[in-house]
């Protein structure tokens, strides 16, 4: 997969379709596609609320559920749910649940491949793939802030627990405006990708 700054302009919001705003996002989506490490998340000076939790945030305390092992653990991840979802000032006659992707360190997975045997260019290949965004179900995260070093986010692993249940956790990063517009891109990709070539007409409209 190929990402492209510009695929997302016509999906930009109207409040920030107006110069300078949207040529700054699209500035900052560029340069963390190209690489760069630093702009995915927002300072801690700048943290509108350390206690909400937000589309995109990473957070420890989550607990799940490994269907290897066979235990609940304790795991740091990434917040798929809506952030009105999972908002605690929003009652619900039925208790929400938080969805997540764990977050594991990218020398774990760059470990994992080499116990599978694959040559070292080609190591180097997927790790440079996962770094620029162009693996579906892997989203970079780059050290910054709590994070002390590169992680990734495992797309295709998600969990879920209730919200009531998290009390324990910490949050490590809240994503910045590209940041979290290129990991919203990068759930569309993993999960709605329209252009399957699937014939799904009614089979009297086939022919």
């Amino acid at each position: 997969m190929t990402l492209d700054a510009a695929q997302l302009k016509n999906q930009i919001p109207f409040y920030l379709t107006e110069e300078p705003a949207q040529k700054e996002l699209i500035r900052n989506l560029d340069a963390l596609n190209r690489g760069v490490k630093s702009g995915y998340y927002i300072s801690s000076a700048r943290e509108p609320d350390a206690d909400s939790m937000l589309q995109g945030d990473g957070w420890g305390g989550f607990q799940l559920f490994s269907f290897d092992a066979g235990e609940k653990r304790s795991v740091r991840g990434i917040v798929l749910s809506n952030s009105c979802d999972v908002s605690k000032d929003n009652e619900r006659p039925i208790a929400p649940k938080i969805v997540f992707a764990p977050i594991v360190r990218l020398s774990a997975i760059e470990s994992r491949l080499k116990d599978r045997g694959l040559a070292e260019i080609a190591i180097a290949d997927k790790i440079a793939a996962m770094k620029s965004q162009s693996v579906t179900n892997i989203f970079f995260l780059p050290a910054g802030g709590p994070l002390e070093q590169d992680y990734v986010a495992l797309l295709d692993d998600l969990h879920s627990m209730p919200v009531a249940a998290h009390t324990n956790g910490q949050k490590l990063f809240t994503l910045s405006m590209a940041g979290f517009y290129l990991f919203v891109f990068k759930l569309s990709v993993h999960f709605c990708r329209l252009h399957e070539n699937v014939d799904r007409r009614p089979e009297e409209n086939a022919a």
